[in-house]
């Protein structure tokens, strides 16, 4: 996934983003500093 080519990533309700944040997120996903879901949603 980390390999897709991306110029624009839609967020849903939150702004969209570049390439850069794409793989800035799944590498911090990996590393385990996020996890799956929202965070704005609590529990």
């Amino acid at each position: 996934m980390r390999d897709l080519e991306v110029s624009v990533v839609h967020g849903g309700h939150f702004p969209s983003f570049g390439e850069v944040r794409y793989r800035q997120l799944i590498d911090e996903y990996v590393a385990g500093r996020h996890k799956p879901g929202c965070h704005l949603q609590g529990g």
